[in-house]
């Protein structure tokens, strides 16, 4: 099948709407893998896709809607008012004491927080690796910009083929793909990112697993099927 453009984007728009099945999405996954063009051109329409929700402007319903609601909800509200306001006078007296202690109390509270040091934001990635016939995530995957590890914990995932074994790309936005390793289907595959790994991870966001000889891929490259491709969202 010819890599034309019109056939890169009209196959990127369909495996961001996830109409794109079968064995079209897993040889659309592998030229993810081998061109940049083609990783630009779906990270284009995720981009485009996602925004369609923004749109949506909030509408605030009108006061009288609200005020028919109490009336219906609370219909003794007005009783309770009168009371309120009969009994205002006799603790009227109250409030000057009331609201210079209660002035003194956030004051100290002010002072108290601007002192507490600010806390270090930790931007974090999070995300999950799925199969299309499994109810299931097989993966899921976490990643903390304060402690820069990344975590993939099976879910509904199983051991790779007798001879085989999974390994963990990152999907650059430019370049080859980067390895993190083989993946054990045994428990939590943990990885330290430096700073180079976690700022390619940042800005593609994409992970991608495939299918390799025992010990991963003799060519630093991925050399067997890409059997998943995983989007990570910022928490």
């Amino acid at each position: 099948m010819k890599k034309t453009p019109e056939r890169i984007e009209a196959l990127a728009a369909e495996y961001v709407l996830g109409s794109l099945h079968g064995a079209a999405r897993r040889r659309f996954e592998r030229w993810m893998m081998e061109s940049v063009r083609v990783r630009q051109e779906v990270w284009f329409w995720e981009e485009k896709l996602g925004h369609l929700g923004a749109r949506i402007e909030e509408e605030q319903p009108p006061a009288s809607v609200w005020a028919g609601i109490e009336r219906r909800l609370w219909p003794q509200t007005g009783n309770a008012v009168s009371a309120e306001a009969a009994n205002d006078a006799s603790g009227r007296w109250f409030w000057p004491g009331w609201s210079m202690l209660a002035t003194a109390a956030a004051l100290v509270l002010a002072v108290v927080l601007v002192q507490q040091p600010e806390p270090e934001m930790d931007d974090r990635l999070s995300g999950a690796i799925v199969q299309a016939d499994v109810s299931d995530p097989l993966w899921l995957v976490s990643e903390s910009s304060l402690d820069r590890q990344l975590k993939l914990r099976p879910v509904a995932a199983t051991a790779a083929q007798q001879g085989k074994d999974y390994e963990l790309w990152i999907v650059p936005a430019d370049g080859q793909p980067l390895s993190l390793g083989v993946i054990p289907v045994g428990g939590t595959y943990q990885v330290t990112l430096d700073d180079e790994t976690r700022a390619l991870l940042s800005n593609s966001r994409t992970l991608a697993i495939s299918l390799e000889p025992v010990g991963g891929s003799p060519t630093g490259q991925p050399t067997g099927p890409i059997l998943h491709v995983a989007k990570l969202y910022e928490l």
